[in-house]
């Protein structure tokens, strides 16, 4: 949903807001619904921060083209408040109505000096006694309220309102106008010990609408994907815990953090989101009203609060009072003092913490130092007589006291533990800490940088450990063999990290590591050779595959042994070598005992043995293996195979022809996820279903950011094909040509051409429609001298469809041979789609020597598309038929669809939401530009909207 600027009816002009807005649609339908008739009042409670203001500034937006005027003011925590300030302040921003005989009472004529704005309108004021002005002044807003027309007023910080401007809503709620929407926002723990936010109990009279509304703090997930909208769905991952952590859920304050690292992003390159995160300062209204709370404690419930601020973690009684240096009973009271100011919260049984990170942050900031240290030496000896002592925390606060020598050996102890039990984020955090202090002696530096570089080395987003890690391999007081080591993980993190660099990385670390460490060499040359890389040939990855197996006969280690076999397995598939299956039969029969390291190998193997068969048409053993592939990795609980099985089974049934459940939701997977690999098997499905349905900006778009970073072979000839694809059926196929240029000499210096990318087809036809029909033939001589003898039934089908197409010209009945066994080799796969593409080149090659023949074969496609709900390919298929007399419409009469848009109109309101121009759209549905203006003059009558506002709202 996106933000807007509200702006009053007599021209006031409420804050705006840029950032997305998230979380709260039900709540905004709710307000918005509620607002439409009046007469109304809605009651919007929540704490600082949580969005009120936001929530009506969304909800007047959304009916600001109702006619209503939309009225702001807000209360305010003055000692003296002015009476009636805030509606006196929404007055003024009124405009009279337009029909200005509406009856207005004399006692309306004494806001004329409070509201000049609106004098003209207003009664002449008379000799008005003193007294009793107050009342007076309640019935003139009363009754001016009632004359101006439909009315939105929105009080805000209800809490802070005075006695008289409380009375006041009272009474508009009590009796409210009938064109009157009344909105009140506050907080309830600001409220007068009475509690209630109009100074009495109050229920809604018959035939007032309205709604209690309660905004709550956003979940993590929300706040995920607010931050999303602003920094991007990479960054928004990795940092979503911390801005949980440090909010609480409150939008404001997230918005807040989120504005400080988008504009740190933009203004220094490099650098790190957590970090500009952990440096922002606490926003200055979270900072004043944690202050104002904090400030109506008595002392014991400072030293609570202080106590928790100085902990950072729940905590208990005991443990409160005891850095509080208070008795039992005391401790009792202050705790209670700091939960009924709700400072503090009830966060477990016997745990006490603050509501969200910077409230805290905001509490210990106001400590003085000496007071602080003090607080921490208390925490370090409480933690340490705990039994299992918190290492973590105890690390934590000897930092806080600034002393390397206390610290360091508090921080490698926690360090090491969370090693030992496997808690990589934790012992991440603790390594980095260590490597960060420059007196940190030689042997726990060596020991705390090859950790790290293991940790990053297996982590699906190491970015926060690269550049260190990079720092480190460049110290020439490194060993030899520790340097290695340490580089070959940088170079898989590098991978990981979908970085070009991570080649030179591999090379040097097998240079370092060769003599001393040949099973760490052996993975160093295994993932170089591992098959996938765009700037490397087949012969490199054969040669360094073998060097790496020799290597192993000088070492014993199972999980080098592995890693390197389920290389060499993945290898052999991308070549379509059927060795591979005999080496993975090998490689799962073996004992692996409970080494988790190991059976992530077979995992590997499997799973790329699964994706490598299923690229080259071999889908009947790719599912076996995929079946197998997550049994395994729900065995061991790699969460992350277990995502790579499910995008691989989504690519496997949308080729199949098969719905998938996420088929619907792919944009808003893209959004959600920051996995490089992810979003870019995403953006490879997406353009082609963008294709087939005719939505070719976005098709080109999706396919475009496949390539324009190119590292895995694979995913770029894909999604250069793609492009290409789009550039064929727009017509264009001299932009098609220029496309395909690079990556068709990328394919030819890798010479690896059993994988179904679709790069070799889409080049012939753009070659023979531009005239470079010599070129065409030389790249279908290549490839099909590459896939003979291979495992590689999709490649073979595409070189027979290039066969057919390239034999079109000379002997049409040849061609249409061929391209009938590549329909045949094609749905034997399963590829429908392909298939389905293969009979209308086959039914195109016969129109002019077999016309009753190429009909049949093109109504075959056309069948095939519609069931494959390729709109656009259907389409051409008629315009083919029609073009050739041979389209036979229904005898059917005319269905009448009235306000419903027809199955035609809606395809073209589909392609109108993505920003299609009637050409695009004329060219997507195989129609005249005149037809397709009238289709799209009639959606838009029909829809009662313009063309920029559908798409814009889509």
């Amino acid at each position: 949903m996106k933000a807007s600027g509200v702006t009053g009816g007599g021209g006031g002009t409420a804050r705006r807001t840029s950032l997305g807005f998230t979380g709260r649609t039900k709540e905004l339908d709710a307000t918005v619904e509620a607002l439409r008739h009046g007469p109304s009042v809605v009651l919007i409670e929540g704490a600082a921060g949580v969005g009120k203001s936001r929530l009506l500034d969304e909800a007047a937006a959304s009916v600001d083209d109702t006619g209503l005027q939309i009225l702001r003011g807000w209360c305010h925590p003055l000692r003296e408040p002015l009476p009636f300030g805030p509606a006196i302040d929404a007055l003024r921003q009124a405009r009279p109505p337009e029909d200005r005989a509406a009856t207005l009472s004399p006692a309306t004529a004494l806001l004329a000096a409070q509201v000049p704005e609106l004098a003209e309108w207003l009664p002449e004021p008379g000799d008005e006694s003193p007294d009793h002005a107050r009342a007076r002044l309640t019935h003139a807003i009363h009754g001016v309220l009632a004359a101006l027309g439909p009315v939105l007023l929105a009080i805000e910080d209800v809490h802070w309102a005075d006695e008289a401007t409380r009375e006041l809503l009272l009474l508009l709620a009590r009796n409210t106008p009938a064109d009157l929407r009344l909105v009140l926002t506050y907080r309830r723990h600001d409220l007068p010990a009475h509690g209630n936010v109009l100074g009495a109990p109050y229920r809604r009279p018959i035939g007032t609408h309205g709604l209690d509304l309660t905004l709550r703090p956003l979940d993590r997930s929300q706040v995920t994907e607010l931050a999303t909208h602003v920094i991007g769905a990479r960054h928004a991952e990795a940092l979503a815990p911390q801005l949980f952590e440090r909010s609480g859920g409150l939008p404001l304050v997230v918005e807040e953090d989120l504005r400080v690292v988008a504009d740190r992003l933009t203004r220094t390159h490099g650098a790190e989101p957590l970090a500009v995160l952990e440096d922002a300062d606490v926003p200055r209204a979270l900072q004043e009203a944690i202050g104002s709370r904090v400030a109506t404690l008595p002392p014991p419930g400072v030293a609570v609060v202080q106590g928790a601020a100085v902990l950072a973690v729940p905590a208990g009684e005991d443990l409160l009072a005891e850095l509080a240096g208070l008795e039992e009973d005391q401790a009792e009271e202050a705790l209670e003092a700091a939960l009924d100011a709700s400072v503090l919260e009830e966060s477990g049984p016997d745990r006490y913490a603050f509501h969200h990170t910077l409230a805290r942050q905001a509490v210990y900031e106001r400590i003085s130092g000496p007071r602080r240290r003090r607080l921490h030496r208390r925490a370090i000896q409480a933690l340490q007589a705990q039994n299992p002592p918190p290492l973590v925390q105890i690390a934590y606060h000897a930092r806080q006291l600034g002393d390397p020598a206390l610290w360091l050996p508090h921080t490698e102890r926690a360090a090491r533990h969370a090693v030992e039990v496997g808690d990589d984020g934790t012992a991440a955090d603790q390594l980095r800490q260590l490597l960060h202090e420059s007196s940190l002696p030689t042997e726990s530096r060596t020991w705390a940088a090859v950790e790290l570089s293991r940790i990053a080395a297996r982590s699906a987003d190491p970015a926060a450990t690269i550049e260190r890690l990079a720092r480190i391999v460049a110290d020439p007081a490194l060993p030899r063999a520790v340097r290695g080591e340490i580089r070959l993980n940088l170079g898989r993190a590098l991978i990981n990290n979908h970085s070009p660099d991570f080649a030179e990385q591999l090379s040097r670390a097998v240079d370092e590591l060769e003599d001393d460490q040949p099973e760490k060499a052996a993975i160093a040359l295994a993932s170089l050779g591992v098959g996938s890389w765009l700037g490397r040939t087949r012969e490199q990855d054969v040669a360094d595959m073998e060097r790496a197996v020799n290597l192993l006969s000088r070492a014993d280690d199972p999980v080098a042994r592995a890693t390197v076999s389920a290389s060499r397995i993945t290898l052999l598939g991308i070549l379509g070598d059927p060795d591979g299956d005999r080496l993975l039969d090998e490689l799962l029969d073996q004992d692996t005992g409970d080494d988790l390291e190991v059976l992530r190998q077979h995992c590997r193997a499997l799973h790329n043995a699964a994706f490598d068969a299923f690229l080259r048409g071999r889908d009947d053993k790719a599912a076996g293996w995929l079946d197998k592939t997550e049994a395994l990795a729900e065995h061991i609980g790699d969460h992350q195979a277990t995502r790579h099985c499910g995008m691989l089974r989504l690519r496997i049934e949308i080729a199949q022809g098969r719905r998938n459940s996420l088929t619907d939701d792919i944009d808003s997977l893209l959004q959600r996820s920051s996995n490089a690999a992810f979003q870019t098997d995403l953006m490879l499905v997406q353009a082609k279903l963008d294709t087939a349905r005719g939505r070719w900006s976005d098709a080109r778009r999706h396919a475009l950011a496949c390539t324009t970073d190119p590292q895995e072979a694979g995913d770029y000839f894909e999604g250069t094909a793609d492009v290409a694809r789009v550039d064929l059926a727009k017509g264009d196929p001299e932009a098609g040509w220029r496309v395909l240029q690079p990556a068709l000499d990328a394919l030819r210096h890798r010479n690896v051409w059993v994988r179904q990318s679709g790069l070799v087809p889409v080049a012939v036809q753009a070659g023979l429609a531009t005239g470079h029909r010599a070129e065409a033939e030389e790249l279908v001589e290549r490839a099909s001298a590459g896939a003979a003898g291979c495992d590689a039934p999709a490649a073979q089908a595409e070189i027979l469809l290039c066969r057919g197409l390239l034999a079109a010209d000379s002997d049409p009945r040849a061609a249409a041979d061929l391209l009938e066994r590549a329909r045949l080799d094609f749905a034997a796969i399963p590829r429908p789609y392909q298939a389905a593409q293969a009979v209308e080149h086959a039914g195109r090659v016969l129109l002019a020597a077999e016309p009753a023949v190429a009909a049949r074969y093109v109504k075959e496609a056309l069948d095939a598309f519609t069931g494959l709900e390729a709109v656009a390919d259907a389409a051409r298929c008629q315009r083919i038929l029609r073009e050739a007399g041979r389209h036979r419409p229904t005898l059917r009469s005319r269905h009448s669809y009235g306000t419903d848009l027809s199955p035609r109109e809606q395809q073209v309101a589909d392609l109108l939401a993505t920003g299609a121009t009637n050409k695009d759209i004329a060219q997507a549905l195989a129609l005249s530009v005149r037809t397709a203006e009238h289709h799209v003059a009639s959606v838009l009558k029909k829809l009662g909207t313009t063309r920029d506002a559908i798409t814009t709202s889509t």
